[in-house]
C-alpha cells in the first residue's frame, strides 16, 4: 500500500515541476515587455521635463533682458563714469531687480551684466566677479548676436557644472550694448532626472557626458564612482543610439534599461531597473503554481492511501484482535463487515473467544470474593489506627493551650505595670504643660465643677473665682464700643456653652475683679470619653490688655500717616501739574536725550550729539491769508491748526522742538519711519481740517513738508536768565531746506536720501525721484523723493501709474538726452495733466532748446 502511494506522488510532483517552468518563462517575458514600456515612457517624460525647463529658464532669461527699466539702468551703468552718483543709483536699482528676479526665480543661480565690447562683468549678483572678464566664455561671445544656451559644462571659476544662458541687450539705437547672462540652478535639473516615480524601490534615472561621468548638480561623477562608469547601454547612448535592452549597469548589478541621447542637451539619459525586481512576479506566479501543485499531489496520495486503507481494514482488524487476545484480552470481538472469506473468519475467531471467556469467568468469581474480605479486613484495621492518632494529637493540643495561658497571664501582669507607669508619666508632662503655658487654662466636669486651674488663672482671677456660688465680687462685660456696659450672663461662657453646644470663642470681654478691670479672650472645647459624650469641658483665657493697647496705639499711627499722605498727594498733583506745564515749554522728550528727569536739573551748555529726523512743516500763503483777519483771529487760526498737527507727531514718537509763527520744527529719535508716517498723517488730518474751511472768509489751507535724517547736536543755549533748547547740525539745515523747495515744485511732503536710505521697508510708501540739492557749504549732491501717500485718491493713482515712465523721462533730464526726456515728459502730462512736477521739468526742457 505504501509503495503504491509513492509511485503516485512522484508522478504528480514531476508533473507540477513542468506546468509551473512553463508558466515562469511567459510570465517573465510579459512582465519584461512591460517593464520595457513602462521604462520608455520615463525617459520620453525626463527628456521633455528636462527641455520645457532649459526653454522656461531662457524664455525668462530673454524677459529680463527687455525690461525697459532694466534697460535704461544697465545703459547708464554701461556708458557712464562709475564714480557719478548717476551710476550709483543705476548700480543701486539693477540690485533691486535682480534680488525680486531671484526671489521669484528660484531657478536662477546668478545674473550677470557683461559689457558687450570686452566682457567685463559690470554687474554680478555675487558682487566678488564684479570686474572679472568673461570674452573668452563661449556664451559670451555667442550671446552678444542671439540667445544662446550653453549647455552643461566644467565651470573653470565655481569648480562646478554649470548650464549658462546668455542673450544680448540692445539699446534704442537697435545696437547691442551689453550681455544679460544668467547661470542656472541645476537642483532643479537633479529633481527631473533623479525622481524616481513609477520605477519601483531598483530604478535609477541618471545623466552621462561624453567623459562617460555621472553628471550631478555638485560635480561630475559621484562618490562611489568619481571616475568613468562603463556598460552597453552607455556605450549605445554615447554613440547617439536610442534603444532599450538587458545588460550588466556600471556596478555589474543585470538591469533593464532604456538609453537615449539627449542631442538638444549633450548628454546620455539613462532609466534602469534592476532585472530582479523585474523578474519578481514571474518568480511570484511560479512559486504560487509550485504551491498549489504539490498540495494537490499531497492531497491525491492522502486519497489514494485512504482507498488502500479500506480494502485492508478487515484484514489488519482481525490480525489487531488476535494480537490482543494472544495477550489476554478475552473480551476483543474481531469486526464482521463483510460476508466474504474474511467474514467467514471473523466469525470462527468469535466462537473461539467465547468459549476461552467461559473458562475463565468461574476463576473471575472466585478470585473476586477473595479480594473482597481482604478489603474489609485492610478497612477495619486503617480505622482503629486513625482513632488512635486522634486522642494522642486532642492530648498534644491540650498540654500545648495551658502553655500558651500561662505565658500569657505573665505577660499581661507585666504589661499592665508598664501601663500605669506610662500613664503616671504622660499625666505629669500634661500637667507641666498646663502649667508652662501663657494662657490661663481651667477643666471642669460634666456638671460644670472645677476640676483644673493652672497657675496662670490662679494669678488672673484668683482660685474659684468663676465657680463659687455665686461668683465673689466678678462682674463681665462684653466689650463694646458704647459707653454704657452690658453685664455677660457666666453660662454663656464658652468653657459651660462646650458641655452642651461644642466648641465656641469669644474675642473680647472684660472682668472687673477686686477693683480691676481686665480684658480676656476666652475658647471653650469639650472633652469626650470613649462612648462619645462629654465627660469634661476645657477653657483658655488670655489677658489682651498689651493687644489692646498695641491696637489703639497702632490706629493713632495708622490716622496720622493717613493724614501725611493726603498732604504728600496734594504736593505731587501740584509738582505734577507744574512738571506738565514746563513739558509744554521744553518737551521731557528732549530732557530724557539729555540725560535730565526734570527741567531744574538743566544747564546753559548741555548738549549731546544724536542721529534724528528733522520735520519742518510750513503754510503756505500764509502772510496773505492773515492780512485778512485781525490778530485776534489770527491767534485762534494758528492754535486750530497747530492743535491738529500735534497729534500726528507725538502719536508717532516725535515731539515739537519749537513753533516759529505758523510753522513747525519736530524731532523723531526713533526710526525715520516715524517722521515720514507723522508728515502722512499731517497731511491727511489737514484734508479733515479744510473740509471746515469751505467759507470765502474760511478759505482751505495748504502746507509743505521736508524731511531730513542725520547726525545733530541737541542741547541748551542762552544765559544766566535766559535758556532755551535748540538743535544744531547741517542735517537741520537740509530739513529747512527741502521745506522751501516743497514750494518749488509744488509739493506737500519731500524727504531726502538719507531719510530714504534709513526707512525699514521703502516699499510701503509711494515714492518717486524728484530731484537733486547741493548741501550748503558741501560739494556732494543729495536725491530728493516726493511721497505722495497722502494725495487726493485721483492724483494718487494718476502718479503711481506714470511713475516708471517719469522715472525714465527724469533720467533721460540728467543724461542730456532732452529730445527723448521731453517726449517722456509729455507723455506724464497727457496721463496726469495735474503732474506739476512733470510741467516744471517740461519747462526747463524747452528752456534748453532754446539756449
Amino acid at each position: 500500500m505504501s509503495r503504491l502511494v509513492v509511485y503516485f506522488l512522484l508522478l504528480s510532483v514531476v508533473t507540477v515541476f513542468c506546468v509551473g517552468a512553463i508558466a515562469f518563462q511567459s510570465a517573465k517575458a510579459s512582465i519584461q515587455q512591460l517593464v520595457f514600456d513602462r521604462l520608455e515612457v520615463t525617459a520620453t517624460l525626463k527628456e521633455e521635463a528636462l527641455n520645457l525647463w532649459v526653454e522656461n529658464q531662457k524664455n525668462a532669461t530673454v524677459s529680463l533682458a527687455q525690461l525697459p527699466d532694466l534697460k535704461t539702468a544697465a545703459a547708464i551703468l554701461l556708458t557712464v563714469d562709475a564714480r557719478s552718483p548717476q551710476w550709483r543709483d543705476a548700480y543701486t536699482q539693477i540690485k533691486q531687480y535682480m534680488a525680486s528676479a531671484l526671489a521669484a526665480k528660484p531657478d536662477l543661480k546668478k545674473v550677470q551684466l557683461l559689457r558687450a565690447k570686452d566682457g567685463k562683468v559690470i554687474f554680478s549678483t555675487n558682487p566678488q566677479f564684479e570686474g572679472q572678464y568673461r570674452f573668452n566664455e563661449q556664451y559670451f561671445k555667442e550671446g552678444r548676436y542671439h540667445t544662446f544656451v550653453q549647455n552643461i559644462y566644467f565651470s573653470s571659476i565655481t569648480n562646478k557644472p554649470t548650464l549658462t544662458i546668455a542673450t544680448p541687450i540692445i539699446g534704442q539705437d537697435q545696437k547691442v550694448f551689453g550681455v544679460l547672462v544668467t547661470h542656472l540652478n541645476l537642483k532643479k535639473m537633479e529633481e527631473i532626472v533623479f525622481d524616481k516615480t513609477g520605477l519601483g524601490k531598483s530604478g535609477e534615472t541618471y545623466l552621462v557626458d561624453r567623459s562617460q561621468r555621472f553628471v550631478t548638480a555638485e560635480g561630475f561623477g559621484r562618490k562611489d564612482f568619481p571616475a568613468e562608469i562603463h556598460s552597453r547601454g552607455i556605450e549605445a547612448a554615447l554613440a547617439g543610439e536610442d534603444g532599450r535592452k538587458i545588460y550588466l549597469n556600471y556596478a555589474g548589478i543585470p538591469v533593464i534599461g532604456v538609453y537615449r541621447w539627449l542631442d538638444q542637451r549633450d548628454l546620455a539619459l539613462l532609466v534602469e531597473m534592476h532585472q530582479s525586481e523585474a523578474d519578481a512576479p514571474a518568480h511570484r506566479l511560479a512559486w504560487i503554481i509550485l504551491s498549489v501543485g504539490l498540495t494537490s499531489a499531497v492531497i491525491l496520495a492522502l486519497g489514494v492511501y485512504i482507498l488502500a486503507r479500506q480494502i485492508t481494514r478487515p484484514i489488519l482488524a482481525i490480525t489487531h484482535t488476535a494480537t490482543q487476545v494472544s495477550d489476554g484480552d478475552l473480551t476483543l470481538v474481531a469486526p464482521v463487515t463483510t460476508d466474504d472469506e474474511i467474514g467467514q473468519l471473523a466469525i470462527a475467531f468469535n466462537r473461539m473467544t467465547r468459549q476461552l471467556r467461559r473458562l475463565y469467568a468461574g476463576l473471575e468469581e472466585k478470585v473476586a470474593l477473595l479480594q473482597q474480605k481482604e478489603a474489609q479486613l485492610r478497612d477495619s484495621f486503617t480505622q482503629l489506627k486513625k482513632e488512635k492518632q486522634t486522642v494522642e494529637a486532642q492530648k498534644t493540643q491540650l498540654t500545648q493551650a495551658y502553655q500558651e495561658i500561662t505565658l500569657l497571664n505573665q505577660r499581661l501582669k507585666t504589661e499592665n505595670l508598664d501601663l500605669m507607669t506610662e500613664l503616671r508619666v504622660q499625666n505629669q508632662r500634661l500637667y507641666q504643660l498646663l502649667e508652662a503655658i501663657p494662657l490661663g487654662v481651667v477643666v471642669v466636669d460634666a456638671t460644670g465643677k472645677l476640676y483644673y486651674t493652672n497657675q496662670v488663672v490662679k494669678e488672673l482671677l484668683g482660685n474659684k473665682v468663676f465657680f463659687s456660688d455665686p461668683p465673689l465680687k466678678l462682674n463681665i462685660y462684653s466689650n463694646s464700643s458704647s459707653d454704657i456696659k452690658k453685664p455677660y450672663p457666666l453660662e454663656n461662657l464658652p468653657i459651660f456653652k462646650a458641655l452642651h453646644e461644642g466648641i465656641g470663642s469669644v474675642d473680647q470681654l472684660e472682668i472687673q475683679y477686686l477693683e480691676r478691670i481686665i480684658p480676656l479672650q476666652t475658647w471653650g472645647t469639650p472633652i469626650y470619653d470613649e462612648w462619645g459624650q462629654i465627660a469634661y469641658a476645657i477653657g483658655v483665657f488670655q489677658d489682651i490688655t498689651e493687644r489692646r493697647r498695641a491696637e489703639e496705639e497702632r490706629q493713632r499711627f495708622i490716622e496720622e500717616m493717613f493724614e501725611i499722605n493726603c498732604n504728600l498727594e496734594l504736593a505731587l498733583d501740584e509738582e505734577e501739574q507744574l512738571t506738565d506745564a514746563a513739558g509744554r515749554f521744553v518737551p521731557n522728550q528732549f530732557l530724557s536725550f539729555l540725560g535730565y528727569e526734570s527741567l531744574v536739573d538743566v544747564k546753559s551748555g548741555d548738549a549731546v550729539q544724536k542721529e534724528m529726523s528733522i520735520l519742518f512743516s510750513d503754510i503756505r500763503s500764509f502772510t496773505q491769508l492773515s492780512e485778512r483777519m485781525t490778530p485776534e483771529d489770527n491767534f485762534k487760526f494758528i492754535n486750530a491748526y497747530l492743535s491738529r498737527m500735534e497729534p500726528a507727531i507725538t502719536e508717532n514718537r516725535g515731539f515739537i522742538d519749537k513753533y516759529i509763527g505758523d510753522a513747525i520744527m519736530a524731532l523723531f529719535g526713533g526710526s525715520a519711519d516715524d517722521a515720514v508716517k507723522a508728515g502722512i498723517s499731517m497731511l491727511q488730518r489737514l484734508s479733515e481740517y479744510n473740509l471746515t474751511r469751505q467759507r470765502p472768509n474760511r478759505p482751505p489751507i495748504t502746507i509743505g513738508i521736508g524731511i531730513n535724517t542725520g547726525d545733530l547736536m541737541l542741547g541748551i543755549v542762552g544765559g544766566q536768565h535766559r535758556m532755551d533748547s535748540t538743535v544744531i547740525s547741517d542735517a537741520v539745515n537740509l530739513g529747512a531746506r527741502l521745506e522751501e523747495l516743497s514750494k518749488r515744485y509744488c509739493i506737500p511732503l519731500l524727504i531726502s536720501e538719507h531719510t530714504f536710505l534709513r526707512l525699514e521697508d521703502p516699499n510701503i510708501y509711494s515714492f518717486r525721484v524728484i530731484d537733486k540739492v547741493r548741501v550748503k557749504g558741501k560739494s556732494e549732491m543729495v536725491s530728493v523723493f516726493e511721497v505722495f501717500d497722502a494725495d487726493p485718491p485721483d492724483l494718487y493713482r494718476r502718479k503711481v501709474a506714470t511713475k516708471t515712465l517719469f522715472e525714465q523721462a527724469l533720467t533721460l533730464y540728467h543724461l542730456e538726452a532732452f529730445p527723448e526726456s521731453a517726449h517722456c515728459f509729455e507723455t506724464c502730462l497727457r496721463e496726469n495733466p495735474s503732474d506739476q512736477v512733470a510741467q516744471i521739468y517740461l519747462q526747463r526742457v524747452l528752456q534748453s532748446f532754446s539756449r
